[in-house]
């Protein structure tokens, strides 16, 4: 197993958390000191060889680049004009994420991430704020949509890269969405509607939820109960989503005999699509990552080849998006997929020793591995401990492969022609046949997370 670009991964999430809840010197001396270690490593390595030379420079430079890039986006942020506006001001904006519901049911608030271009006449450099408003005029938009509107600035999220917090009034479009948005939205109502006409109102719900992230529809008592039972992360994309549904295409196109080149290209294809299809939003991207390592991990020749792909992994999603750093949902994939890297396989050979058959034992050993990493995780966070949670995994494992590929399907196919067209009649069809997984799935979360037992407090919560 290799593990060397993991060493300069750590080094980099480190760096970037720090410099996140940091004063911008710290990342600017954390920059000097990497480049002079780095530096002074790659002299050393004439006389050291490059071992563990190597990874010291390695990680440090790219430590170095990062708390460079850091400082830099510290001071556009601290210096931008709407960091420096108080009260009222007229801005255009480009939302960069579904406006989504927040609060209590029925407040009637929703919040989406924005770039901000112009405040009043003047145009700005383009930077991240966090937006809020009324669900009733803003629910609906689609990402890419420009906007017009009145917005009241206030101070920024703390360890985030943002410029401001605004709460908005009723805005006025500017423009349409870009096209693949436009199409990512039809596909994501269509899905809806079929669901709605084929299924049960529980079910109807979670099905978008669980093949494309969209938890609008989902119960409130469903979602509880998800949440007790260890099992939300289920309806949120991640990036066992992207290994399911590009898998599930490179097992069609290589059982066709597409060469592994082509296939390769196939698979980078399907994850783009899917990506566009879920909205590209950084958590997106970053569960992107994480299935595509994922698919590496399934159909490398050599198990060790999966280690170096999670470590380019994380870097790359740290140097992009350096808020990941802090962000639970990125620790967590990150946990998981080691888990079943490192831990899964031992455990799987283990349960066939014990006579388990060879499909049984791999969902098993999946499920009991990632859970197990990643409760502590859960309950650093949370304050709360499922447990359930291994049991419910294991008992919905089986049907969650089943309800993202056909899922899947179903979206894209539902997505041609018009509402009562033909298209429309095979999803729903499809969406017919998942009534007994969905169904499974439901009553495990209600028996299993129903009971006041299923999680418990932390003390320290």
């Amino acid at each position: 197993m290799d593990f060397r670009l993991l060493v300069p991964a750590v080094m980099v999430w480190s760096v970037t958390a720090c410099g996140l809840v940091a004063p911008v010197g710290v990342s600017v001396g954390i920059a000097i000191i990497g480049s002079v270690v780095a530096v002074a490593g790659a002299f050393g390595s004439r006389r050291f060889g490059w071992g563990v030379v190597g990874l010291v420079v390695v990680g440090a430079g790219l430590a170095a680049a990062c708390a460079a890039s850091l400082a830099l986006r510290q001071e556009v942020r601290a210096d931008h004009p709407l960091a420096h506006v108080s009260g009222k001001a007229t801005a255009v904006m480009t939302l960069r994420s579904d406006p989504t519901p927040i609060g209590p049911v029925g407040q009637g608030r929703i919040r989406a991430r924005v770039e901000v271009e112009q405040i009043g006449g003047q145009r700005v450099t383009s930077a991240a704020a966090d937006l809020r408003g009324a669900a009733q005029a803003w629910s609906g938009l689609l990402p890419g949509q420009r906007v017009v509107a009145v917005v009241k600035v206030r101070a920024p999220p703390d360890r985030t890269l943002l410029v401001a917090s605004v709460t908005a009034s009723t805005p006025k479009l500017v423009g349409e969405p870009p096209t693949y948005q436009r199409v990512a939205g039809s596909i994501r109502q269509r899905l809806q509607l079929v669901a709605t006409r084929g299924l049960e109102p529980e079910a109807a719900g979670l099905l978008p939820g669980l093949v494309i992230g969209d938890e609008s529809g989902v119960d409130e008592d469903l979602r509880d109960d998800f949440r007790a039972a260890g099992l939300s992360h289920l309806t949120a994309v991640s990036g066992a989503n992207f290994a399911i549904v590009c898998g599930a295409a490179l097992l069609i196109v290589r059982s066709i005999g597409v060469p592994p080149r082509a296939a390769a290209v196939i698979g980078l294809v399907v994850i783009v699509g899917f990506v566009m299809l879920v909205r590209p939003t950084p958590s997106v991207l970053r569960a992107a990552l994480m299935g595509a390592v994922g698919v590496l991990a399934l159909f490398a020749s050599r198990r060790s080849q999966s280690m170096p792909a999670l470590g380019a992994a994380v870097i790359g999603g740290l140097l992009w998006w350096p808020e990941l750093a802090l962000q639970p949902g990125f620790a967590l994939s990150v946990a998981a997929t080691c888990a079943i890297v490192l831990w899964a396989p031992r455990l799987r050979d283990r349960l066939r020793a014990w006579r388990c058959p060879t499909g049984l034992a791999e969902v098993i050993a999946m499920a009991v591995a990632a859970q197990v990493v990643t409760a502590p995780i859960v309950v650093l966070v949370t304050g709360r401990l499922s447990v359930v949670g291994i049991v419910a995994n294991l008992l919905v494992a089986p049907v969650v492969a089943i309800i993202s590929v056909v899922g899947t399907v179903a979206a894209l196919v539902g997505a041609i022609g018009p509402p009562d067209g033909v298209g429309a009649g095979i999803a729903e069809l499809l969406v017919r046949a998942l009534g007994p997984e969905l169904w499974w799935m439901v009553r495990c979360a209600h028996v299993l997370g129903g009971p006041g037992w299923a999680s418990v407090d932390m003390p320290w919560a």
